[in-house]
């Protein structure tokens, strides 16, 4: 394989059709972005499962033929592919080859909703965003991010955001994707009222369900401001809505609204009590979301302030 100084993207498979349509996309990227891909597939549970070393060993040798067809297979499409076969915890693994690599990116697929979903995308998607230094695109089926980077159409993006350095990562790491094609940003900031009130040290009248005329022009005036730093003026478009409901609801109302094609989210890597007690927007997003979802973390730089 030719050497290539780009960072590489890395996708993990277990070669189920969600994981070939994610494979699919990470290839299409790593094509675009004149880079590798480095093709991911994590052994579980054979070593758990199988005591006889003969049925391991022959189990094991399936599993690495049928990575080589897939990688083969993208590399018909013209993709420089390295196919990787890795024992251990799947996220693990995923950020361990990406940190190796030192990758741009992990491509995942997500299944399905239901309680295999669940257990899934808990294992899998959810904690390699958590812990990953990299940004993680968890692809669903059937959506038009096959179709964007072949430069069919603009790509529709939403983002939620909360004045945090995660989310300075993300409007940062959306604006990336120029290298790839069109696309035009919505960027959501959601708020209570109350809360903002008190932050702001206001004390007029006080509606639970918008915010009063002066702090809905502060916030949005703040909110476009911050967009500015990161995104050009034509590429997005700032929007502050107040209310009861939890950010992911509001996302998800409005990636349904303006029929988004991609969802992008900082993660600040809460773990522990930490995300128990704060909660976390990212993992809300990722269970719930039908459509792909990007998460992305702060930069090194931010979180060692």
């Amino acid at each position: 394989m030719k050497k290539n100084h780009k960072a590489p993207i890395v996708c993990g498979t277990d070669f189920s059709a969600t994981a070939t349509e994610a494979a699919d996309i990470a290839a299409a990227l790593a094509t675009r972005l004149a880079t590798n891909l480095v093709l991911v597939h994590v052994e579980q549970l054979y070593r758990s499962l199988v005591s006889d070393p003969i049925i391991l060993e022959s189990a094991v040798l399936r599993t690495r033929c049928e990575l080589e067809r897939e990688a083969d297979r993208l590399r018909e499409l013209g993709t420089r592919v390295e196919a990787t076969f890795v024992s251990g915890p799947a996220f693990d693994e995923l950020v361990t080859a990406a940190t190796e690599a030192r990758a741009r990116l992990i491509v995942v697929g997500a299944v399905g909703h239901g309680i295999a979903r669940r257990i899934l995308l808990g294992s899998v998607a959810e904690r390699t965003a958590e812990s990953s230094p990299v940004p993680t695109l968890v692809v669903r089926p059937g959506g038009r991010l096959a179709s964007w980077i072949r430069g069919k159409h603009e790509l529709k993006i939403l983002v939620g955001y909360d004045f945090s350095a995660a989310s300075d990562a993300a409007l940062r790491w959306v604006n990336q994707l120029k290298e790839i094609g069109e696309f035009r940003a919505t960027v959501l900031y959601s708020n209570w009222p109350p809360d903002e009130a008190r932050r702001l040290g206001y004390e007029g009248p006080l509606p639970l369900e918008v915010n009063p005329d002066e702090i809905q022009r502060n916030l949005e005036r703040d909110l476009k401001k911050r967009v500015a730093r990161f995104l050009p003026k034509e590429k997005a478009n700032a929007i502050v809505e107040p209310g009861w409901g939890t950010p992911e609801g509001y996302l998800f109302e409005m990636a349904s609204r303006k029929k988004i094609d991609l969802i992008v989210v900082g993660t600040h890597q809460r773990r522990g009590f930490e995300r128990v007690l704060l909660g976390s927007v990212s993992r809300a997003v990722l269970h719930h979301a039908k459509i792909s979802v990007a998460v992305v973390p702060p930069t090194r730089a931010a979180t060692q302030k």
